[in-house]
């Protein structure tokens, strides 16, 4: 379907049955798109939020997420996962493979194929849906698996087999990163239990983890544990310690059936929780049907909070927009109540994979859709806090991951503060953090900031500086990171206004300016003057011989028509992360109106966008593209915000197997998509809402924590009546091409009228336009 997104759109107010969502928004999610091309997305069961998420596990070099669309063999089907990550392949741990006599000549145990590369079976057709994931083999076998919050229910038919073989893997993780464990093995007349755990290590962070499973089956009629290349016949119980090797149980089962029903608890505290978890979560083995369907019910609960009305829209759309919904709420991961690292009583979510990609769009859906799991992500980086000394940027698998830009978590605590986000936050300590981020530097290559004494002195941070000298990563990405900085500054500033510190307002605010400090008005590219440029300690520009020939800076490195292979967390990474120059010099969201200023006033500032796009020097690829496609706003022309959104849409997403533009990034990616439907964008950190145009006559939203009804009415809606004409907030004429956080608070109705107008006056006037600090906004 790519390319034919807005195709499709525009003929289904002819042939698209007039449907919404109704009681099952879970009919209309595809869990496949993305899951070739980079998207890494996870297409297999989890619920919500979910702890366990279980796959078949591809042998592919693109299965971050575990399962790919590619037609490679897949070699087990194990149970935890995480969505659309950029780093290495994450998790996959404890597999579970069905075999037959194809992979074990005989039906013997010790002649099956146990190496995790070699044992690869070829496979048909997959399906999925929330909740619910089936892949048939071509063994003759068939793996289905559902889930609860801590377990996996897997149900194996084997076609035509005298005997139905299973292949436990104790070892094997998708990185192959396995440090060590141990196995209990309990065969009984009635079942098989099976506990243990490992030693692992995280995918995009530092040090180690542990996880622990519980298996539970009918009892096996013969088995052997295989470790490394010594077999050992299990007739009783079993107590083994696992090295380094690739190590797991085979086991033969016979019954009056072909189906054979397998339990996996999973616990990150000991594999005793792991057993309390499967046995209160699935307490019957033969409840297949039933935990599925809990499974939809759960996600239909979470999709439910968003009702539209589909009239005249195509299932096309449709599709790309539940799929959207539904992977933002993948992760992170809720593991309150199995959480190793310290006794409390807060919440606690793991897979903040990372900050840098949510909080500029997952966790303000949330503050729409899911108030009350935002308040609990919110105590749970509190806490965090309090525990660790930092707000984490990165978190996977219980370990810090790596920072790539600024202290985000700062700008995601300020949206949820500033949206009255409240429940159980104690907001006081939470802003104690921020405050640290700001004041006291780590090593800032998994937490907090760098560079924070130097740009106390100078104003910004100079290139090559190693801050306190704590850092274990590169002190790469001087000019990006300062950018980042500069508005978690105004976050900070934000809290404090609200908490009533008038004074460390009036210093973050002043704070938030130092962005200004790396702009250079000499810079000249493409027929425009002005860039973010880093600098060197002695105050000069720098210039990096790399990549700036004959003395000019190049404010298109990094974008994506040239590549940007070199600007990541490596020590050649340069002094910008996943995007150009060309890109953060847009970055300023706290003051757009003295940026459009600094580029010439808004016609020129509109102009410079276009070439942004129009050159490929924009990159939707990775999150710092999401704000761009929308900033038209700040210059007074909602008009091209609406024809740049759409193109964007319909050059990049569909609902194909590559329907994605890069990593879905934890949802991040999907939340994106989710916005541009909904005809509005978050300036993240902030209570604005910049307006676009929406893709469905008529959206309702419902406040979880608060009970109110907010509606979105589009008249006029079609195709060709693209733009706002003219809008109504609460029944009162409204021209402000924003909108803020009280309408989905407090509920009320906006009513926008739309039509094929691009001279359209509606949002085009000074005091239109989104609050900039510089005209008297935020104060």
């Amino acid at each position: 379907m790519r390319s034919l997104y807005f195709i499709a759109l525009s003929i289904g107010i002819v042939r698209a049955a007039v449907i919404g969502a109704g009681a099952d928004p879970a009919q209309h999610v595809n869990t496949f798109i993305g899951t070739t091309n980079g998207g890494h997305v996870f297409a297999g069961a989890t619920l919500p939020y979910g702890s366990v998420k279980a796959v078949a596990d591809s042998l592919s070099n693109d299965n971050q997420a575990g399962f790919v669309s590619d037609g490679t063999q897949i070699n087990g089907i194990s149970q935890l996962h995480d969505d659309g990550t950029g780093g290495g392949s994450s998790l996959g741990n404890f597999p579970l493979l069905p075999l037959t006599r194809k992979e074990c000549p005989g039906n013997v145990l010790t002649r099956c194929t146990f190496d995790p590369g070699s044992r690869g079976i070829a496979h048909g057709t997959p399906t999925s849906a929330p909740g619910f994931f089936s892949i048939p083999l071509n063994n003759g076998v068939t793996a289905a698996v559902t889930v609860t919050q801590h377990a996996a229910l897997h149900q194996f038919t084997y076609a035509n087999q005298s005997k139905m073989i299973l292949l436990l893997d104790l070892t094997t993780d998708l990185s192959r990163s396995f440090l060590g464990g141990s196995v209990n093995i309990a065969p009984t007349s009635t079942g098989t239990r099976i506990t243990g755990g490992g030693t692992f290590q995280p995918s995009f962070g530092q040090g180690t983890y542990q996880v622990f499973f519980c298996y539970d089956s009918p009892a096996f009629q013969n088995a052997v544990l295989f470790n490394g290349s010594k077999f050992t016949n299990i007739t009783g119980p079993v107590n083994a310690t696992i090295p380094v090797a690739t190590a797991g149980i085979a086991m033969s089962f016979t019954g009056s059936t072909n189906v054979l029903n397998v339990r996996m608890g999973v616990s990150w505290t000991s594999s005793a929780k792991a057993c309390a978890f499967a046995e209160s979560e699935i307490p019957r083995l033969d409840s297949f049907d039933t935990v599925k369907a809990a499974a939809r019910t759960a996600w239909n609960n979470v999709l439910g909070t968003i009702d539209v009305d589909a009239s005249g829209v195509a299932e096309d759309v449709q599709q790309v927009f539940w799929s959207s919904l539904y992977r933002a709420h993948i992760s992170p991961t809720n593991i309150t109540g199995d959480n190793p690292l310290w006794v409390s009583t807060e919440p606690f979510y793991d897979s903040l994979y990372c900050i840098w990609d949510s909080f500029r769009d997952v966790h303000p859906l949330w503050a729409i859709v899911a108030p009350n799991a935002q308040a609990e992500v919110v105590r749970a980086l509190i806490d965090i806090y309090r525990h660790t000394g930092f707000l984490p940027d990165c978190r996977m698998s219980l370990d810090k991951g790596f920072t790539q830009g600024g202290s985000n978590a700062d700008s995601l605590l300020s949206d949820s503060f500033v949206k009255n986000i409240k429940a159980g936050i104690d907001w006081q300590t939470g802003y104690q953090a921020m405050v640290k981020d700001a004041t006291v530097e780590g090593d800032f290559s998994v937490e907090g900031r760098g560079g924070i004494a130097a740009r106390a002195k100078l104003g910004f941070v100079p290139v090559g500086d190693a801050g306190s000298g704590s850092n274990q990563g590169p002190n790469t990405r001087s000019a990006s990171r300062l950018l980042e900085y500069a508005y978690n500054d105004f976050s900070i500033a934000l809290v404090a206004q609200g908490l009533g510190k008038a004074s460390d307002f009036a210093h973050f605010v002043q704070e938030s300016g130092d962005w200004f400090n790396i702009w250079n008005p000499n810079v000249t590219n493409n027929g425009f003057s002005g860039f973010i440029q880093p600098r060197n300690a002695d105050g000069t520009f720098f210039l990096d011989p790399n990549h700036d020939s004959g003395g000019v800076f190049n404010p298109t490195h990094c974008s994506p028509v040239f590549g940007h292979n070199d600007c990541f967390l490596n020590p050649e990474g340069g002094e910008f992360y996943e995007a150009s120059s060309w890109e953060y010099s847009f970055y300023v969201p706290h003051d757009m109106a003295r940026l459009v200023g600094l580029m010439g006033g808004p016609q020129t500032f509109i102009n410079r966008l276009d070439t942004f796009f129009e050159k490929g020097f924009h990159d939707i690829g990775d999150e710092p593209g999401f704000l761009p496609t929308f900033l038209y706003n700040y210059a007074g022309q909602p008009v091209k915000t609406v024809d740049r959104v759409n193109s964007i849409l319909n050059q990049f997403f569909n609902n194909s197997l590559n329907g994605l533009p890069g990593n879905d990034d934890s949802g991040a990616m999907g939340a994106y998509v989710v916005w541009t439907h909904m005809g509005f964008y978050p300036v993240a950190g902030q209570n604005t809402y910049l307006l676009c145009s929406p893709f469905f006559p008529k959206i309702t939203f419902q406040n979880q924590a608060t009970g109110a009804i907010a509606t979105v009415t589009s008249l006029n809606f079609g195709p060709a009546n693209k733009y706002i004409q003219s809008a109504k907030l609460n029944g009162t004429p409204y021209t402000k091409n924003f909108i803020t956080h009280d309408l989905f608070e407090h509920g009320g109705t906006l009513e926008l009228v739309m039509g094929p107008g691009k001279n359209s006056k509606f949002g085009t006037g000074p005091e239109d336009l989104p609050p900039s600090l510089s005209t008297g906004g935020f104060r």
